[in-house]
């Protein structure tokens, strides 16, 4: 893991995929949405929001081009077949300036110890070779689960530097943290 290089001018992407679950849903039970000063958040969202706001980089969210199911269960019913078949859903995320962004956050939850399918999808898509990539995660308990391998075998030619992976659980009071992460590998003061 490398720190990313300090006090030059970065152009920053900030790409996410987040599934929260539709409205009706608990916010305060629920492992994908939280709820942070009144304000409803997905999970990985959320994270997204605070590194956006801390960098001023772009952000988009990583959407497939057939939208996931709204129930729960029909949702990770359809996303567990993508997993088991290695299927990369087509993405509806258009990012038609790319190659100007020298560092680029990815976030994701984990989804049965392992990024969801559209993130391959994203690293099929577009080309992050040359590109410092900052990974940043959501999960049940199971921490980075091996993604941080999987990134670095999808983007070989790229410089991994250290993500941040928290607990969905802690999510809504994880602001501090992910202001201090972001210290620490150089993009803030």
């Amino acid at each position: 893991m490398e720190e990313v290089v300090p006090g030059t001018n970065h152009k920053i992407l900030i790409a996410y995929f987040s599934e929260p679950l539709p409205d009706g849903v608990d916010a305060v039970t629920s492992a994908s949405r939280v709820l942070v000063n009144g304000d409803l958040y997905g999970s990985v969202q959320y994270v997204a929001t605070v590194i956006g706001e801390a960098t001023g980089g772009d952000m988009v969210r990583i959407q497939t081009a057939q939208p996931y199911p709204d129930k729960f269960d029909d949702l990770a019913e359809q996303a567990n077949g993508e997993r088991q078949n290695d299927i990369h859903p087509a993405l509806a995320t258009q990012i038609n300036n790319f190659d100007d962004y020298d560092v680029v956050f990815v976030g994701y939850p984990i989804w049965w110890y392992q990024m969801p399918m559209a993130m391959y999808s994203f690293f099929d898509k577009f080309d992050c070779n040359g590109k410092t990539i900052i990974p940043f995660s959501t999960h049940g308990g199971s921490g980075w689960s091996g993604t941080l391998e999987d990134i670095r075998e999808l983007v070989p030619n790229a410089t991994l530097a250290k993500g941040y992976s928290i607990s969905r659980n802690n999510t809504a009071t994880s602001r501090d943290g992910i202001l201090n992460w972001l210290q620490e590998i150089g993009l803030t003061e």
